[in-house]
């Protein structure tokens, strides 16, 4: 055993104070080995260790009353501004991830140009999507599909067996179990013509809906194939026994004039050649009957002149003006 004398310089009251107890008792271990089997060595280091002990018990509680004093004096108006401040960012957050992540869980399935454009879907419906129209897949499984659409589109659908087929339109959402229909999304409306099957219209902000069933289904209020519903700032409007013409006219290229309102004639003209189209004076009343054809831009727009005793004054590219003739 060797007698080296013990070297203070190693003592714990020299070292740091946030020393680990494992190391505080290896330095004195080592120091005082070799005086180990007295009582009085034994003593000394049991009362250099208490002393380690309560010096960094001190020094802890002190800091950790300043810094409770510190937070206690903190004035209460500016803890509530630092409580408002956190709660803003945490809603901030949570808002723009819920928009992401909605963003990111919708992607482009298909768009069309300045021509008609035939889509076929995985289960084997087919959808025509109108000129200048989009469709986009929000979630597509085994089971179940969901769709939005901007523009127009017709719709084939595939009989559904245990799914869903969903299509989200401006304000209207439509559930299928196999139909066919056609639905429109311009111009702060949302229109859907059922031809035959079975379909479910609700407006997306409100808990109003209705529901379209083959003859068998009918229940009073509902409507029946080859009737239509308008979405117009929430509310649906319904047009019993309409005529298809007037709803996929435009997959035959022509534009049904008889019957409707000539601003929702300029409403399918400006969707269908991408155009946006200001009416300074809209003819007294709509008289005309028949389809126009829907081909060349400029000679369409000659023909419906023509037809509602008026022009078309191009403004810019794709920007024209329709003025009576008095």
């Amino acid at each position: 055993m060797s007698n080296k004398p013990f070297n203070r310089k190693n003592s714990p009251q020299k070292s740091k104070i946030n020393g680990f107890i494992e190391d505080m008792l290896h330095s004195y271990r080592e120091g005082y080995e070799y005086e180990k089997d007295t009582k009085s060595a034994k003593k000394e280091v049991w009362e250099a260790i208490q002393h380690h002990i309560h010096s960094t018990e001190e020094r802890t509680h002190t800091i950790l009353t300043r810094q409770s004093v510190t937070l206690y004096k903190l004035p209460i108006a500016k803890l509530f501004r630092y409580a408002a401040v956190f709660l803003v960012g945490i809603l901030c957050w949570w808002a723009l991830y819920g928009t992401f992540i909605e963003v990111k869980s919708m992607k482009i399935l298909a768009e069309s140009s300045h021509q008609i454009k035939m889509v076929d879907l995985q289960d084997g419906s087919k959808v025509q999507l109108r000129p200048y129209s989009q469709l986009y897949i929000i979630t597509s499984t085994a089971n179940d599909q969901h769709f939005k659409l901007e523009g127009e589109a017709y719709f084939q659908v595939a009989k559904q067996n245990d799914g869903e087929f969903i299509v989200d339109a401006g304000e209207g959402q439509i559930r299928v179990l196999g139909t066919a229909f056609n639905v429109r999304s311009y111009a702060n409306e949302t229109q859907v013509f059922l031809e035959e099957g079975k379909i479910t219209l609700e407006v997306l902000s409100s808990s109003d809906s209705i529901s379209t069933l083959p003859n068998e289904y009918q229940k009073l209020g509902l409507l029946e194939p080859q009737s239509s519903a308008t979405i117009q700032k929430g509310a649906i409007i319904i047009k019993e026994n309409d005529s298809n013409a007037s709803h996929v006219d435009w997959m035959e290229s022509n534009l049904y004039v008889t019957g409707n309102p000539f601003k929702s004639l300029i409403n399918e003209l400006s969707h269908h050649y991408n155009i946006a189209v200001k009416i300074t004076q809209p003819p007294a009343e709509n008289f005309v009957n028949g389809s126009l054809v829907l081909g060349d831009l400029e000679q369409t727009l000659t023909n419906f002149s023509l037809l509602f005793n008026g022009e078309f004054v191009k403004k810019s590219n794709r920007e024209y003006e329709f003025v009576s003739i008095d």
